[in-house]
């Protein structure tokens, strides 16, 4: 029969394909083994007949199982509908059918040894009917479910205290071949040392959405609001278990912005198909009502209830994310999700995360790690420093943070600036974000038509090897002190400082910058957004502390403007030039706008975002000067790189320096900073450093063995010892063509 959509209400009695009528009665609970392993798969199989219209609506049946433990903690799980399904893959597209009827089935995963005990419940509009079982549970190796490290708060760790450092990709959707393209990426992932991906759920693997509006499931139609696919749920399973089987861990995305927005540079606009939508009978009139009308946040949590209930017990979930890129998601809406999960849904307290997040929604306490996205439009020469300055702007938080996507190119595959398959981006984000502080090297995006065609999952291994070296739980790591990079002799010139624009979408943990003719800045992330008044809790106005050898220019390059930007460069305290920017169609069709593209925007208002790639600057006199940006009034823009002509010296060496400190370890990675894919791609020489030497700070005095890795192979090549005296090591850096990594551990 067609399924009848769920309209207005939660309570609503309409009729679903999966709708009975029978006594009520728990016949048998059948056990999948009469012992499992510690955090293994302990399965109950109901037999049980009920009366309701939905059986995903708890209102209407509820299904759960209170574990006793050895040590007498009481557990409940919730159960769940499943239905066994079978796949093929033909034509190079995957197709899935029934392969038996709907059953009731209960999942969990014992942390203790010994036997345990459990009462399965199930009640309808008519009563409730009960049954006991016990089971044992054996030693296994298993270290458990990943929790933020209780001795680190930067990083996770397992519930026997063993590290979990993220070294993998984004691996979002499958195409055509579906689930059995994991079949192909995962195994290939773990073998290079993979252990992470983020998967996401959306519409390829939607678990609610209207009937009319496109059917997945190879056949098995979707029946609207609250009533859930139960092929699209049997497909993150197969995934899952892939997963497993290759030693990685997921985080789980449940929504991507597409869902409230029309449109879209790659068409992903799903408003109008969206289940919450009034116009295919859901509770919202428009996308901003979703974070605060009380019927789609009761289906919200419904469905909450039923991931936490089917996926919940495995270890390797990683985490679940609410969203991806949702832009203006109400830290409240953030706060009581995470409180319905924490608080009973997922008994196993995984880690919840989502993107964007504010200052507010990063702070929300049940909210366990921050997560930034960073691309280009192909201008960014090199996101090194951008992950750098990401991760140590977020550390304020207390929490881990996550460089979860990032690419060249937000339009298109790193490919296209890269088909050697060399991955000099990926590899420069993957060093910077794990020598930068965040819990993992940083996320690439392009996961089907980069990675997997040009089979770079070896660009892993490496950090993989050195990262196992690393005691990370050990305590709290700090930000390794470092002098500039110096080289001895030769006349002093003055070439272009340039400097990406880092900090993401959020307010600027800095207002304040030094930039110093080495071409660091004393305070973390410049900032890439800036803001009106229209945007008080966002909304800085960076200052910029220079000093010119010498006259020059100070730039910005914009190349995003939202509704309009009225940008003040101040001079000294002065206004210095008035950039007036708007992202609407000149009212005079003759007039050619300054922007490069412009696009509606209806779910933001109404407003227009406009592609604008221009660059504006002023001249700066020699000598010490402060210059400050003060968007006066509009809504926002993008900078996405500043430039200080003739400002960076000769005698300090491009070379990038990043580190970690633990009391007398220390890890840092040393980068030509001209090895770049930006330089790589336009065939630019790349000429080794040589002769460049640094001082490291803090540590105690003593001798210290240094091994220097080779980051492309991930093995040692050198070994020395040197001596720290007064808080200063001094290392002579090797040759630098491309990069290297190096350990810093006490002589014994």
């Amino acid at each position: 029969m067609l399924a009848v959509v769920i309209t207005l209400s939660a309570q609503a009695d309409a009729a679903t394909p999966f709708a009975q009528a029978g006594p009520l009665a728990l016949r048998a609970v059948r056990l999948n083994a009469a012992s499992v392993p510690s955090f293994g798969r302990l399965e109950m199989t109901l037999d049980l007949s009920a009366t309701y219209d939905n059986p995903f609506d708890p209102d209407q049946v509820s299904l759960y199982a209170d574990f006793h433990s050895p040590q007498g903690r009481t557990v409940r799980v919730n159960g769940f509908l499943n239905q066994p399904f079978t796949r093929r893959l033909d034509g190079g597209y995957e197709h899935v059918t029934p392969a038996g009827r709907p059953f009731w089935c209960i999942r969990f995963a014992p942390d203790a040894v010994g036997t345990w005990r459990a009462r399965v419940v199930v009640r309808d509009r008519t009563g409730t009917a009960a049954r006991a079982v016990a089971f044992r549970v054996m030693p296994s190796a298993s270290p458990g479910f990943v929790r933020r490290s209780r001795r680190n708060p930067a990083v996770f760790a397992y519930d026997n205290g063993k590290p979990f450092f993220l070294v993998g990709e984004n691996m979002g959707w499958g195409n055509g071949p579906g689930t059995f393209s994991y079949d192909d990426w995962l195994p290939k992932l773990g073998r290079a040392g993979g252990d992470w991906i983020r998967l996401w759920m959306g519409t390829w693997l939607a678990l609610e959405w209207p009937p009319d509006k496109g059917v997945t499931g190879d056949g098995v139609p979707q029946a609207g609001l609250g009533v859930y696919n139960l092929a699209n749920a049997w497909r993150v399973d197969q995934i899952l278990d892939t997963a497993q089987k290759s030693g990685v861990s997921v985080m789980l995305c449940l929504g991507t912005y597409g869902e409230f927005t029309t449109g879209g540079f790659f068409n992903e606009g799903q408003w109008k198909n969206n289940p919450y939508n009034a116009a295919n009978g859901g509770p919202c009139a428009k996308p901003e009502d979703f974070w605060t009308d009380a019927t789609a946040r009761k289906f919200y949590r419904m469905r909450l209830r039923y991931l936490a209930a089917r996926y919940g017990w495995r270890t390797n979930l990683h985490s679940w994310e609410f969203w991806n890129e949702a832009p203006n998601t109400p830290a409240a809406w953030v706060g009581e999700m995470a409180q319905a999960l924490k608080g009973g849904l997922d008994p196993y307290r995984h880690l919840i995360t989502t993107t964007y997040g504010s200052d507010a929604i990063w702070k929300v306490p049940e909210l366990d790690f921050t997560q930034t996205h960073s691309y280009g439009t192909g201008d960014i020469p090199d996101h090194a420093p951008v992950v750098r300055d990401d991760a140590r702007a977020f550390a304020h938080y207390g929490k881990p943070h996550l460089m979860g996507e990032f690419g060249i190119d937000w339009r298109k595959s790193d490919i296209e600036y890269d088909q050697q398959g060399l991955g000099v981006n990926w590899h420069n984000g993957l060093w910077a974000g794990a020598l930068s502080g965040d819990a993992g090297g940083a996320m690439l995006w392009w996961w089907d038509n980069y990675i997997a065609p040009k089979d770079i999952y070896g660009q892993l291994t490496p950090l993989r090897r050195f990262a196992d070296t690393v005691p990370w739980t050990a305590g709290p790591w700090a930000t390794l002190t470092m002098d500039a990079p110096r080289t001895a002799g030769g006349p002093e010139t003055f070439t272009d400082l340039v400097l990406p624009g880092a900090a993401g979408w959020g307010r600027s943990a800095a207002t304040d910058f030094t930039l110093t003719q080495e071409g660091a800045s004393k305070a973390p992330g410049l900032p890439a957004f800036l803001y009106s008044p229209g945007k008080p809790d966002l909304r800085t106005t960076p200052t910029f502390h220079v000093n010119y050898r010498r006259p020059g220019r100070f730039l910005v390059h914009v190349d995003q403007v939202s509704n309009a930007a009225d940008l003040h460069v101040l001079l000294d305290g002065r206004v210095a030039r008035e950039i007036p920017m708007s992202a609407a169609p000149p009212s005079d069709p003759s007039v050619k706008p300054e922007y490069e593209s412009t696009q509606l925007h209806p779910e933001f208002g109404g407003v227009y975002q406009a592609q604008w790639n221009r660059e504006y600057g002023i001249d700066v006199p020699a000598g010490a000067h402060t210059i400050t940006l003060d968007v006066a009034s509009g809504d926002w823009l993008h900078i996405d790189r500043y430039t200080l002509t003739d400002y960076r010296s000769s005698r300090y060496p491009d070379v990038t320096l990043i580190g970690l400190r633990h009391g007398a370890r220390a890890i840092l990675w040393a980068q030509n900073a001209g090895h770049t894919w930006k330089d790589v791609y336009e065939k630019r020489p790349i000429p080794t450093i040589t002769g460049a030497a640094t001082v490291v700070r803090g540590l105690p005095d003593g001798r210290y063995q240094i091994a220097w890795w080779d980051t492309t192979r991930g093995v040692v090549t050198r070994r020395e010892v040197v001596s720290a005296r007064g808080g200063s090591l001094p290392l002579r850096l090797p040759p630098l063509a491309t990069d290297v990594a190096a350990r810093i551990i006490p002589q014994k």
